[in-house]
C-alpha cells in the first residue's frame, strides 16, 4: 500500500493509504470474522435497528412516499447506527473484552464531534423528507386516499414514474454526500477524538486517493442494503453488523494507525 502524506499543515490530517481496487472484499471478510467472534452483541445490534426499521415502515405504510423516504434514510443515517459495532471491532483487535455497556457508551470518547456529525446527518435527513414532500406536490395534483391506489399510482402512472426517477436521483445525491464525508469520519472520531472538520476532510481525501476501491465499496453498501430490504428487512439483522464491522476495517486500512488514547 502506498502512503499519502498530509499536505495541509493547518489540518492534522493523518497519513493515508492507497489500497488495491479489490480491498473491500477483505474488509467484508474481516467484518464477518468480527461478527462470528461476537455473534450475540453484533446480531443484537442488527436485530434492534431492523425492528426500528419495521416500526418506521409500518407506521408510514399508508403513505408510500414516506416508506420510500425511510428506506432511503437507512443510507443517510446508517453510520450512526454502527457506533457500537465500531467499538466491538476496536476492542477485538486489541484482544480486550467487550461488553454491551462498552458499546452503548463508546460515543463518550468524542461526544462533541459525534454529536455535531449526528446533527449534520439529521439536518440532511430532514431536508430529504421536505424535498420529498415538494416532489409529491410537483408530480401529483392530488394524492390518492386509498392505500392500494397510492401504491398503484406510484408504479403504474407517468407521474409516479417521474416522481420515482427524481426521488432516486436526489436520494442518490444525498447518499453520495454522506458517503464522501463519512467513509472514515465516525471511526476516526471515536479513536482519535479529532474534530468534525478534520475527520470529514480526511474522509473526502480517502475517496480522492482511492477512487476505484471506494466505488466498489459504495456499490457493495447499496447492493447489500438493498438485499436486506428485499428479504423484508430480515437480512438486515446480519447485513447491518457485517457492514459496521467492515467499515472499521476499511478505516484501519485507509488511515495510518496513529492512536490517541
Amino acid at each position: 500500500m502506498d502512503k499519502v502524506f498530509n499536505t495541509s499543515p493547518n489540518l492534522h490530517i493523518p497519513t493515508l493509504y492507497r489500497v488495491s481496487p479489490d480491498r473491500p472484499y477483505l474488509w467484508l471478510a474481516r467484518g464477518w470474522e468480527d461478527l462470528k467472534r461476537t455473534p450475540v452483541l453484533s446480531l443484537g445490534y442488527g436485530l434492534f435497528f431492523t425492528l426500528v426499521g419495521y416500526a418506521l415502515v409500518l407506521g408510514a405504510w399508508n403513505e408510500p412516499w414516506l416508506v420510500l423516504t425511510f428506506m432511503a434514510g437507512f443510507l443517510l443515517v446508517g453510520p450512526l447506527s454502527a457506533l457500537g459495532l465500531y467499538e466491538i471491532s476496536r476492542k477485538l483487535e486489541r484482544n480486550e473484552p467487550v461488553t454491551l455497556m462498552d458499546t452503548l457508551t463508546s460515543w463518550r470518547r468524542n461526544s462533541l464531534g459525534i454529536s455535531l456529525y449526528a446533527v449534520f446527518l439529521s439536518v440532511l435527513m430532514i431536508a430529504w423528507i421536505r424535498s420529498t414532500s415538494l416532489m409529491i406536490a410537483l408530480f401529483f395534483q392530488s394524492v390518492p386516499d386509498k392505500l392500494q391506489d397510492s401504491w398503484t399510482a406510484l408504479f403504474t402512472t407517468e407521474q409516479g414514474f417521474g416522481f420515482f426517477l427524481v426521488f432516486s436521483l436526489s436520494g442518490g445525491l444525498a447518499a453520495l454526500v454522506v458517503f464522501l464525508t463519512g467513509v472514515v469520519t465516525l471511526p476516526m472520531m471515536k479513536e482519535r477524538r479529532q474534530d468534525i472538520i478534520t475527520c470529514v476532510v480526511t474522509s473526502i481525501r480517502v475517496v480522492k486517493y482511492n477512487p476505484a476501491p471506494m466505488l466498489l465499496w459504495a456499490m457493495m453498501l447499496v447492493v447489500l442494503i438493498a438485499l436486506g430490504f428485499a428479504t423484508f428487512m430480515l437480512g438486515l439483522i446480519v447485513i447491518l453488523p457485517l457492514l459496521g464491522h467492515a467499515t472499521w476495517h476499511a478505516y484501519r486500512d485507509l488511515v495510518d494507525k496513529e492512536v490517541i488514547g
